[in-house]
């Protein structure tokens, strides 16, 4: 049996009844004069909930929409339309950003964005875009000469960490990106592209370009004390770049 009162905080709360079982017994408030409709139990019932497909599921789409509704509405920004020549099989996540300049000096990639670019609609949203062109800066390059994308395009909401072989699916599709964009260079951000495992598919993938692999600046930005371990890689980097980039 459940109280009234948790029904109504349920309600406050805007969980409403679908986080109630489905047969869930509700006693009317204490100290409330019973009424012919108080005095029976009343029985909530609600429809049963089906799990979400991580990806493209309907329930995804939907706390998506929830959480771009929340965003304050002055800093939301559109999903780029995708490259229709460069990314012909690209999912509903978020499109890449091309070279402003229309000359690739170093392709960037991100294992997948995070929900919050998910939600505004813009890779490496915020503080962590603003380091990483801070990045860019230190090791000589202008934003405009860099494509920024994602190995796998669409995070699952709640779980930002894509599966083994949501990686693998994906290794096709951000190779046939990075020789478009023909980067000569490519720069890989987070400590998931470092596991052994996943060596194999870099070297695949780069196809004897020069990589190289710092932390996140998402994680820069929580653990200031790893930025010097990065910009040992930086530095070089800034040589290689300064002898063409490998091209």
């Amino acid at each position: 049996m459940l109280s009234a009162r948790y029904l109504h905080l349920h309600e406050a709360l805007g969980l409403g009844p679908m986080w109630l079982k489905q047969t869930v017994v509700v006693l009317p408030p204490k100290n409330t004069p019973a009424t012919p409709t108080q005095a029976r139990p009343q029985t909530v019932r609600t429809a049963p909930i089906r799990p979400s497909q991580p990806h493209n599921g309907q329930a995804r789409l939907e706390t998506m929409a929830a959480l771009k509704t929340a965003a304050p509405e002055h800093v939301r920004k559109p999903v780029p339309a995708p490259e229709a020549d460069l990314l012909p099989d690209l999912s509903d996540g978020i499109a890449p950003v091309p070279a402003a300049s229309g000359i690739t000096k170093l392709a960037v990639v991100s294992l997948c964005p995070p929900t919050e670019d998910m939600v505004y609609g813009q890779l490496f949203h915020g503080k962590a875009g603003v380091l990483l062109d801070n990045i860019l800066k230190a090791v000589g390059l202008d934003a405009a000469y860099v494509h920024k994308t994602s190995w796998v395009k669409t995070a699952a909401v709640g779980n930002p960490m894509p599966s083994e072989a949501a990686i693998a699916n994906a290794l096709g599709q951000i190779a046939r990106e990075l020789d478009g964009c023909r980067a000569p260079t490519v720069l890989f951000l987070g400590q998931a592209f470092v596991k052994p495992e996943r060596q194999a598919m870099i070297e695949t993938l780069c196809a004897g370009r020069p990589f190289f692999i710092i932390d996140h600046p998402a994680r820069l930005l929580r653990q200031p004390e790893l930025k010097a371990r990065s910009w040992q890689t930086l530095k070089q980097l800034k040589r290689v770049l300064a002898q063409g980039g490998g091209s």
